[in-house]
């Protein structure tokens, strides 16, 4: 066959026609939508039928050498969004079949067609499957309402989440454009999705105005929109027909449960409700004061509805992220984690936050690693769009030693979140556990350019450095990142143990004696003098820094098996027994690290 871009008419495979001209997928006549670096690939596999086409092929034509990418990466996600498309199993591949490191080829039979359907008149553009809600504009202008625009935008998100079949943006990738001028088109085309909702709320003491619309990227058209001018009271009602109306304009046929999974009320009290939507309000904020405040908002959710799962959850949330930052000693703050997150289990088992919440208490402080990925599952089993919860099963297989299957989890949280610099500085952790430094640096880098003042991003920069004896530059990370955060105990550790490293002895024992200081007026987690005695070579004293962790349940324990920092202790008798108190080894009562 000669190349394809000579050739006109319709190729046709299976149940599908791509038109030549006009570059365009249908299936059965209805139009699929494909674009960009995908149709590319299906362009080159099309016009050789049966054969190889190299995975340098596709580099040398879709990504010329003098175009910064990363190429395995977009590549890999070119290929999946494609398979996707046409619906193809790479374990049972009937269109492309993948031929390790090498590259690719179209197994289907290829033939040419005169013509081809249209799509449904009555369709959108194209056949929409993925979805990026912006975040709803408090029209009010007043402070105090604006946890009511917040929430109204992440219910919505959360709902449409759960059908299987949509890919819908997550939080904290569509808050990233907040308070900021929106123009739909360039901001789906940025996130790579199908079409874009926009809204806007307005509340006048007990009145609430609701008016939303859902934008087509590819043409611009607005394929729905409504007001709603009802009671603040009706807000589940507002919710509910939003999604609803959007999710019959992407998938026209709703299933039974899908319905039912948008008509879902977690509680009937209004009142209980805006206690949550506040509570998840000051979660957000990621501080002290306002985690604090969360729990103030949820406990007082459950107190109005003793039954209200969600709310539940959302506490256990604010005690977890409570005893993971230190902020309360993890004895004190993760047994309530777990009593909020079992609670809420038992009033819905089907809820995948609550589910997420407990996989999160049993991997950090429990240590029980089997009933943790179990947890984790479930979550994902209940939807499947969580970016939250991938992120958090790829931190539990880096923590358990299996970094290929962590990579892969943590590109796929990235997938749904583009934009959460916790995923993106997530990849880089992960990449330094699996001790490739080069790419966790490079990662670091990418989630600087993001937001160049993002201390955990400096953090993880600093450490791949020093793995590959680079002090000063690591010294240099760790000092902006100490810099920006206000002397977190974690930084503190990492940078003793860098200027331990380097041979700058007595500035690592000042960081000891700061630690130290630091102990007398909040939680310090034994990891970190542990750190800095390892590097010192005082192998006895930093166990018995590490003992202690295990004996106060530690939630950095969790690294135990995985930290290149901790690699001099490895050969010790005591580190086995540390290993065995967290369960990382045979014989502890718990799953093995890598198994």
């Amino acid at each position: 066959m000669e190349p394809l871009p000579k050739l006109t008419g319709i190729l046709r495979f299976g149940v599908f026609e791509f038109e030549l001209r006009s570059r365009e997928l249908r299936k059965q006549g209805r139009k699929i939508c494909l674009e960009g670096q995908p149709v590319q690939v299906l362009i080159k596999l099309l016009a050789r039928p049966g054969e190889l086409v190299t995975r340098e092929e596709l580099q040398k034509e879709l990504w010329p050498s003098d175009t910064f990418v990363n190429f395995e990466q977009s590549l890999n996600a070119a290929v999946k969004r494609l398979r996707q498309a046409l619906g193809d199993d790479p374990g049972n591949a009937r269109f492309i079949e993948t031929l390790a490191r090498r590259g690719y080829r179209f197994i289907a039979p290829v033939g040419m067609g005169p013509g081809a359907g249209s799509p449904q008149s009555d369709a959108p553009a194209c056949a929409v499957e993925s979805l990026a809600v912006l975040p709803f504009a408090n029209t009010a202008a007043d402070p105090e309402t604006e946890y009511l625009a917040d929430g109204i935008t992440e219910s919505i998100i959360n709902l449409l989440s759960e059908l299987p079949e949509i890919r819908v943006m997550a939080r904290s990738t569509v808050f990233r454009y907040k308070h900021k001028p929106l123009d739909p088109r360039s901001v789906g085309r940025k996130l790579n999705v199908h079409a874009v909702l926009l809204g806007r709320v307005l509340q006048r003491g007990d009145s609430l105005v609701v008016g939303a619309e859902l934008v087509d990227i590819q043409n611009g058209w607005q394929l729905w929109g409504e007001q709603y001018n009802r009671k603040l009271s009706d807000i589940f009602a507002v919710e509910e027909e939003i999604s609803r109306e959007i999710s019959e304009k992407l998938r026209p046929r709703l299933t039974g449960e899908d319905r039912t999974r948008l008509a879902k009320r977690y509680t009937q009290s209004t009142e209980a409700y805006q206690d949550y939507l506040k509570g998840r309000y000051h979660w957000n904020q990621m501080s002290e004061g306002g985690l604090q405040k969360s729990i103030e908002y949820f406990a007082r959710a459950i107190q109005r509805d003793p039954n209200y799962a969600l709310a539940h959850a959302g506490l256990s949330d604010s005690f977890g992220l409570l005893g993971f930052f230190g902020l309360t000693p993890p004895a004190v703050a993760m047994p309530k984690a777990k009593e909020s997150a079992l609670r809420a289990i038992e009033l819905d088992d089907n809820l995948a936050e609550a589910h997420a919440a407990l996989a999160g208490v049993l991997k950090v402080h429990d240590w029980e690693w089997a009933a943790a990925e179990r947890e984790y599952k479930r979550a994902l089993e209940l939807n499947p769009n969580y970016a939250t919860a991938h992120r958090m099963y790829a931190s539990y297989l880096t923590a358990v030693g299996r970094p290929k299957e962590a990579i892969s989890e943590i590109r796929l949280a990235q997938e749904l979140d583009p934009l959460s610099l916790v995923i993106s500085m997530e990849i880089s952790w992960n990449s330094y556990m699996a001790r490739e430094y080069d790419r966790a640096a490079e990662e670091a880098l990418r989630t600087l350019d993001l937001q160049p003042q993002f201390a955990p991003a400096q953090h993880v920069l600093g450490l791949a450095h020093a793995q590959k004896g680079r002090f000063e530059e690591s010294i240099a990370a760790l000092e902006q990142a100490r810099a920006a955060s206000a002397g977190n105990a974690a930084l503190l550790g990492a940078l003793g143990h860098v200027l331990a490293a380097s041979g700058r002895t007595e500035e690592a024992r000042a960081i000891l004696d700061q630690l130290t200081e630091v102990s007398q007026q909040q939680f310090v987690s034994a990891y970190w003098p542990a750190m800095i005695h390892a590097s010192l070579g005082e192998t006895p004293a930093a166990l018995a820094w590490l003992e202690k962790g295990c004996d106060e349940h530690d939630v950095w324990l969790v690294w135990l098996a995985t930290d290149p920092r901790l690699d001099g202790l490895r050969n010790e008798p005591r580190f086995t027994n540390l290993l065995r108190c967290v369960g990382l080894l045979p014989n502890a009562g718990t799953a093995r690290a890598g198994t």
